[in-house]
């Protein structure tokens, strides 16, 4: 018979081995969790780095590149100041080491416009090598959506669990938009990344708080001020959750007066942090050009003369204004807000329809087409899930306040030009349904397995995708092929399916070709065999002096879907009316035939004109105008060119006929207003 000692070691030895397999199957889990998650980070590495080579140079990239090169060179903010100088300072990081052919004037020796800045872009990529340029450049951009993906990881796992990030981290690795963003030089995922990352660092600080977490929250916003300027936006949705975090969940530890103190400076002192980064970001230095001494830019000046006409005469624009005589931003970041202002209403194109503005139904519809499915599925079913789980209630209000609030600032946007702009609400909206979708299986455990088809359909849908993550449109649309019924801006169409027309074309074995390519000539005609046709949109933008078209062009014609109507003018509609043979990355068409085109050939002969009255040769100038107006007499285009080389030439009374009367014929294809109404009343103004 055993005694009581036995048997008690007997008890203890089945504990021991209890806890023993226990924690043998926790370093199981352990080890399945860390493996995901290390397969799903190389797997979203891997996809940003193949759609970082597979595409072509996108339309606002040069630009960029430049300008974070022009930074590092010699601290010269005064070129592109539309955005912030974070993302182009690391993408440009790995361009330090090299010697470039550079743009003809001195680093930091003027303030540089937005014409200048994409014409030089464009040159300094082909003159010193597109690619191997791009490439670098573009990888290093990608580190800003690593660092998003570890945000969503470690928000995930800290608010809900492990299985809840490792959902989270699937659902982010393949969803197309943030492929299709995340490796490009561009500010988009940065806002994204920073936005979530200020967010998560709040809600750890207001969790418990410490000097440490309030320096991490700090750091972390003045990185998304240095993102982007709508990051202002997000600044009066941070103080909402800070406020809304002490009145609904705050402790009684003391007193009501003393709690208020101290949340208002820590709430002070958090954004104290994060305007000194943003400073840091411009060399604690006020003024945009190096060595200067005084402004060599006016706001309201520069509202004027990139903005539509009266922009610098509103509330906003007199706030901008003000806010620069503060000094409480560098003088580079004003002007970025001025940008925002000034040009803060475009046309929009829906459905074949142009929108002189911007609809508020248009990106609730972006959200909608361009999603992947298993997110528009797992979303609201999260939703449905979480919303029974009381003791999450702070957690959801971290993830749901700050994306809802900006979704519904998106609807009063004047600028509908691409789901790109609403991207900070993803990540927010995958940790929600992540969280949601695991809560759903724990407690209905047969979902698990339609989770997992739904996630495996969710990878096989990038697959299937790649390269065209930028044309992306779920299989509810129709899928990447049919989003130009939809779109025609930059959900659709970016530039960047050049190195894909390249592959078409040596498939086919054609070598006589012409291309009307959403993009800069100069960089079109480098990085691709066909003649190139004019982008009406663009006409003014390339510095080098392109080759006249001839009335009428035979054999192989590609036409972006962005330089159709309505997007584009009237010169490829005889093309288009025609049956396209084929159709490359979502956004080029392919034709074949003989096609008259004379108002081609007049958009050809306005940006010879242009170009020429850029350098200077206005006799040449005005003679091209003259040639384009006989070929587009009715097209607002070829005034303008006319009108500019004249106003140039010292002819005002000539150059104010032809403007008015670019500003007149306007009025009968308003998908020009943008680039060529808004210009011709500019220069009617200079010759007053």
């Amino acid at each position: 018979m055993k005694s009581v000692r036995d048997t008690a070691n007997t008890g203890e030895e089945r504990i021991s081995a209890h806890n023993s397999a226990r924690d043998g199957r926790r370093r199981v889990f352990v080890t399945i969790y860390m493996a995901g998650f290390a397969l799903l980070f190389g797997l979203y590495a891997f996809q940003l780095w193949y759609h970082a080579t597979r595409t072509s140079t996108t339309i606002d990239e040069p630009a960029h590149i430049l300008a974070g090169h022009r930074y590092w060179q010699c601290g010269d903010y005064g070129i592109n100041p539309e955005h912030p100088p974070l993302l182009k300072l690391l993408a440009t990081a790995p361009l330090n080491s090299r010697t470039f052919v550079e743009p003809g004037w001195d680093c930091g020796s003027r303030i540089t416009s937005r014409l200048d800045s994409f014409a030089a872009g464009n040159l300094f990529l082909a003159q010193n090598g597109v690619y191997s340029v791009l490439v670098p450049a573009r990888l290093a951009a990608a580190l800003m959506s690593l660092l998003l993906a570890a945000v969503v990881l470690l928000a995930a796992w800290e608010m809900f669990g492990r299985a809840e990030a490792l959902i989270a981290l699937a659902l982010l690795a393949f969803e197309p938009n943030l492929i299709a963003h995340g490796s490009l030089v561009t500010t988009d995922m940065a806002l994204a990344a920073t936005a979530l990352a200020t967010v998560y660092a709040l809600y750890r600080y207001r969790n418990r708080p410490s000097w440490a977490r309030l320096l991490a929250a700090g750091l972390a916003f003045g990185l998304l001020l240095a993102s982007k300027h709508s990051a202002v936006v997000i600044l009066p949705i941070l103080f909402a959750l800070y406020l809304a975090d002490f009145l609904f969940f705050r402790r009684p530890a003391a007193s009501l007066p003393k709690q208020i103190f101290r949340q208002t400076a820590s709430f002070a002192a958090f954004l104290l942090i994060g305007l000194l980064l943003l400073w840091s970001c411009y060399g604690f230095r006020y003024y945009s050009l190096p060595q200067a001494t005084e402004s060599t830019i006016s706001i309201s000046d520069y509202m004027r003369t990139e903005g539509r006409p009266g922009a610098s005469d509103t509330l906003s624009a007199k706030i901008i204004q003000g806010i620069g005589r503060a000094r409480v931003f560098p003088e580079s970041y004003v002007v970025g807000l001025a940008d925002i202002v000034a040009t803060g209403n475009r046309n929009t194109w829906l459905f074949g329809r142009i929108y002189p503005t911007g609809r508020w139904f248009y990106f609730p519809l972006a959200f909608a087409v361009k999603t992947s499915v298993a997110l528009l599925l797992l979303l609201p079913a999260g939703l449905l899930a979480l919303s029974f789980r009381r003791e999450k209630r702070r957690e959801l209000m971290f993830l749901l306040v700050p994306p809802l609030l900006y979704f519904a600032v998106s609807l009063t946007s004047g600028i509908n030009i691409g789901v790109r702009h609403i991207l900070p609400v993803y990540p927010f909206f995958i940790v929600v349904a992540a969280a949601g979708a695991v809560a759903a299986c724990r407690k209905y455990p047969v979902l698990r397995y339609a989770l997992i088809a739904l996630l495996l359909f969710h990878a096989a849908t990038a697959y299937r995708t790649a390269p065209l993550y930028l044309a992306f449109a779920n299989d509810f649309a129709g899928g990447p092929q049919h989003t130009h019924r939809i779109f025609s801006d930059s959900n659709v169409e970016t530039g960047q399916s050049l190195k894909l027309v390249n592959e078409y074309l040596a498939r086919e074995k054609i070598g006589d070709c012409w291309f009307a390519a959403f993009g800069h000539a100069t960089l079109v005609s480098v990085t691709q065999p066909c003649r190139v046709l004019p982008s009406g949109q663009r006409f003014f933008a390339s510095p080098t002096i392109a080759e006249p078209v001839p009335p009428v062009i035979e054999g192989a014609v590609l036409l972006s879907v962005n330089e159709l109507p309505p997007r584009g003018g009237n010169e490829y509609l005889p093309i288009a009316q025609s049956t396209p043979v084929a159709q490359i990355g979502g956004n080029v068409f392919v034709y074949r035939g003989r096609f008259e085109v004379p108002l081609a050939a007049a958009v050809s002969h306005a940006t010879r004109a242009g170009q020429f009255t850029r350098l200077n040769r206005l006799e040449e100038a005005v003679g091209e105008g003259r040639k384009a107006v006989e070929l587009g007499l009715d097209d607002p285009r070829p005034h303008l060119a006319l009108g500019v080389a004249l106003a140039r030439a010292g002819r005002k009374d000539e150059a104010r006929r032809e403007l008015e009367a670019a500003s007149r014929l306007v009025d009968s294809n308003p998908a020009l207003f943008f680039n060529v109404g808004a210009r011709a009343q500019q220069e009617l103004r200079g010759l007053d």
